[in-house]
């Protein structure tokens, strides 16, 4: 039989995940009832105008494109007859639906009485007697709430409530009831209208479901998805996530609570699963009792209030968007409830209200009342739950693979990071001026964990620093948490950054000290031996844990590895760059296996964590392009420093977004081949730099390509596997080549597949890539012009640098040939010497055997499909 489910609720948090469950459980037709609305501007929404909306929201992205076409949205209104549908509609959903989900309501707590009514009794009688009216329908499922029975000791059983006139007599009485229907909730002993009717609806779905099939699904405090459509997913701030949201942003500082109370929350993924197998299971014939299932986790399962406000206020300290740093009493009345409120809460609202007041900061004020006012509901609105453990029993046994209480509380903190509070944790702020934690520096500092006087002070500044010269500093969480995972017990963890600039190893360093929860403690510092040697700043550096290294020196250094046994001994955690030196062209240079083989040599188990940098400009950018124009690497001296501080401070140095993210840690031992690990560390640290809109749009400055704009390039790169963040920089002008060309190497990896296939066999292109492309790219798109367009764009600056430097009468003219880009020259040589076309001559190049082979060479190195002069 073809299963066509007539669903309400749809605009609902429970609706969209039960829409979502029967579309991927295969259901072919789902109608969905919607009601029309009206936004703040006045303006009438249609039902399909709704819908529109919520078929956008992300718990639907693991449906099929087109999934929409399965759905009929129909105009209506649950609380008048008929459901409100036309004629129309109203015959359609007679003819064909089998099925009948019921999962709109009003979850207000302190709706009148007369309108929650209506909006939670007639709405389902309503819905119920459209049911009937449906010679198809096999069954019905009526969505309820586990708390229509009124707390008592004991077991909640999975049968009616008990009430204290019939339901039908308290149906006709809360109709015309007024005010909030206090005098009702004291004789039914209900917290609430919403409970008080759900209960009494429960009774009347029962009483008055004639021939049609019945089950009564009781969801308990319904928090974000567990698994599915995939784990931290809510849409809204209600019941438990509005109370861990504003706990945990530091807004609600006292809670009225027992914290021994364990409340039981089910996720809204085991919701729908409840939902869709009674609708599809077993149905009660007619006369017999309507099953009731209880869709809650049980005591066992269920999350202690304390524990739940200790563990967001943890996560959440660690988090930048806070309002103030978080902290929390939890506590009854008789445990000092009010007082706390009073000093925590009260007291600072009226201050900053009188405040507000005298400067005349009237929309300030009514924002401070409105959030005060909700403050106030959750203590208040909350209180029975939170008084109350409820031991829900379940006649059948409720299968939850891999649920954990804390693990839960730590699922919806991410989810509600990430969806309410629209915070990407694979970018989240660690330093620069959108970094808000809530806390002045000085009280930041204080909380830093123990560091000696030097580090305190260098965190502080660089807190500062990354406030001037940078739009923002962020880090991929994930990406850290789960390389921590997978350090074993007694290894120690050895932090290998990219190398762009000397700002690295105080990014990577500053990281460890903001976030000490990540597990990494303060590391100890590779320098190159010449930041020893400069006044001031060399003590400074080693006060700082940085130790001193010679470079380039081609053997075992004793020195290297008495103190690297030192500090193994010390089991403090390293780091150093694996490419030596920086790379003046963002490209990844090969690596230097010194250090590796040193601390190999310690006879200690080690975890590599490959750290990858990206900046949108850097701080040595001038100086880097002077180098790469041909000119000397200066020295490091104490004025050099001083003159970078001070264009620091005079707000001279801008490097836009600046980002940092970790690959997959690699295992080091006595036995590991120290080769293969340090190019699988380079194609980590390749994978993992990320592109910023800004290279983008400096290379369309360079390059306009008719069809290729900032989103096609973006698209491009993420299908090849690159990842691209945003950035609001703007493109220099004028865009000097050499810093163009720079910008470029940041993302032509990427499109190394792309050139392959269209330069088969190109010396120029296979040398060039051998040298700085690391991790694999093979997707090629051919017959694509755009691709085609930047592909050229990318890569024949490379071909035409090897065919100018070949053109060299004598190969010790070589190393002097102006090319565009000076790398590529690297390259010439190396290719040259393994083709033994040119071989070493002392410290110049001569002749090789293969002289007569230049031109052949040369020849090869054309970019295919044109003409070279």
């Amino acid at each position: 039989m073809s299963r066509h489910v007539f669903l309400t609720g749809v605009t609902g948090f429970v609706g969209k995940v039960v829409l979502e469950a029967l579309l991927h459980q295969g259901v072919e037709r789902v109608t969905v009832l919607v009601r029309e609305s009206k936004d703040r501007q006045g303006r009438v929404q249609s039902a399909a105008e709704r819908f529109a909306k919520v078929a956008q929201a992300a718990c639907f992205s693991r449906l099929p494109a087109g999934w929409t076409q399965q759905v009929d949205v129909v105009s209506g209104d649950l609380e008048q007859p008929a459901c409100g549908l036309s004629a129309a509609d109203r015959d359609a959903v007679r003819g064909g639906v089998t099925h009948v989900v019921h999962c709109a309501a009003s979850v207000e707590f302190d709706l009148p009485l007369a309108q929650a009514t209506s909006a939670n009794i007639r709405s389902a009688l309503s819905v119920l007697e459209l049911a009937r009216e449906c010679p198809k329908v096999v069954g019905m499922v009526d969505v309820s709430t586990a708390y229509v029975s009124v707390w008592r000791p004991g077991p909640v059983e999975e049968k009616l409530a008990h009430l204290p006139k019939p339901a039908s007599e308290l149906y006709e009485a809360f109709q015309v009831a007024e005010g909030d229907g206090r005098e009702w909730l004291t004789l039914t002993g209900h917290p609430n209208t919403y409970t008080l009717t759900k209960s009494v609806a429960e009774h009347l779905i029962c009483e008055r479901r004639g021939h049609v099939p019945v089950v009564i699904v009781r969801p308990s405090i319904v928090s974000a998805a567990h698994r599915a459509p995939f784990p931290g997913w809510l849409d809204s701030p209600a019941a438990l996530a509005g109370c861990l949201l504003y706990s945990g942003l530091g807004v609600v500082r006292a809670f009225n609570a027992d914290p021994s109370v364990r409340l039981d929350v089910v996720p809204v993924d085991v919701v729908a699963s409840e939902v869709v197998r009674a609708v599809f299971g077993p149905m009660p014939a007619e006369g017999q009792p309507v099953p009731i299932v209880h869709a809650t986790m049980g005591v066992q399962r269920a999350l202690r209030i304390d524990m739940a406000a200790a563990a967001t206020i943890e996560w959440f300290k660690h988090r930048p968007g806070v309002v103030k740093a978080p902290d929390m009493f939890v506590g009854r009345k008789d445990h000092g409830f009010d007082a706390a409120d009073l000093v925590r809460r009260e007291l600072p609202v009226q201050l900053q209200k009188a405040a507000l007041t005298v400067l005349g900061q009237s929309k300030a004020l009514r924002k401070l009342v409105r959030a005060d006012q909700k403050v106030q509901y959750l203590n208040e609105g909350f209180s029975y739950f939170t008084h109350h453990t409820f031991d829900f029993v379940r006649s059948a046994p409720l299968e939850v693979p891999g649920f954990e209480p804390r693990e839960y509380v730590r699922v919806v903190n991410e989810g509600m990071y990430r969806h309410l509070l629209s915070r990407d944790e694979s970018q989240v702020s660690f330093a620069g001026p959108k970094h808000d934690d809530g806390r002045a520096d000085s009280t930041w500092l204080k909380e830093r964990p123990a560091a000696n006087t030097t580090l305190k002070v260098f965190g502080y500044a660089l807190r500062k620093t990354f406030r001037h010269c940078t739009s923002d500093v962020t880090f991929d969480r994930p990406s850290f948490e789960r390389a921590m995972a997978q350090v074993p017990p007694g290894a120690l963890v050895v932090l290998a950054p990219t190398h762009r600039s000397y700002f690295d190893f105080l990014l990577t360093s500053y990281l460890c000290f903001q976030h000490p929860e990540l597990g990494i403690s303060m590391p100890h510092i590779a320098a190159a031996e010449e930041f020893g040697r400069i006044p001031v700043v060399g003590p400074i550096l080693k006060d700082s844990q940085a130790f001193f290294i010679k470079r380039g020196v081609g053997r075992e250094v004793p020195e290297l590895g008495e103190e690297l046994r030192r500090l193994t001994e010390k089991n403090a955690s390293l780091m150093f760059f694996i490419e030596g030196q920086r790379s003046r062209a963002r490209l990844m240079l090969p690596p230097k296996r010194g250090l590796l083989r040193a601390l190999q040599n310690t006879g200690r188990q080690f975890v590599v964590l490959p750290v990858a940098i990206s900046y949108d400009r850097l701080p040595e950018e001038a100086s880097l392009c002077e180098e790469l124009s041909g000119k000397p690497r200066p020295k490091m001296t104490l004025t050099g420093v001083m003159s970078w501080l001070g264009r620091l401070a005079r707000g001279q140095v801008q490097l836009g977004r600046v980002h940092v993210a970790c690959g997959q840690p690699q295992a080091m031992g006595p036995d590991t081949d120290v080769r293969a690990l340090s190019h699988t560390v380079m194609a980590e640290l390749q994978r993992h730099t990320t592109v910023s809109s800004f290279h983008l749009r400096a290379f369309l400055a360079e390059h306009p390509i008719p069809g290729v704009d900032e989103a096609w390039l973006k698209d491009a790169i993420e299908r090849r596997g690159g990842r691209v963040i945003a950035s609001e920089l703007p493109v220099p002008s004028p865009l000097t080549p050499t810093l163009a060309h720079s910008l470029r190497n940041q993302w032509q990896n990427w499109f190394a597949g792309d050139v392959l296939a269209r330069q088969p066999g190109n010396p120029a292109l296979e040398t060039h890539l051998s040298r700085y492309r690391w991790c694999a790219t093979p997707l090629a798109e051919m017959g694509d012009a755009r691709v085609d367009a930047v592909v050229k764009a990318l890569f024949e600056p490379v071909v035409r640098d090897y065919l100018e430097a070949t053109k060299v009468s004598a190969p010790c003219e070589l190393k002097a040939v102006p090319v565009a880009h000076r790398p590529h020259l690297d390259g010439v040589v190396q290719a040259l010497l393994s083709l033994d076309i040119v071989k070493p001559s002392g410290d110049d190049l001569e002749w090789g055997p293969n002289a007569a082979q230049l031109a052949q060479f040369q020849q090869a190195c054309a970019w295919r499909g044109e003409v070279q002069s």
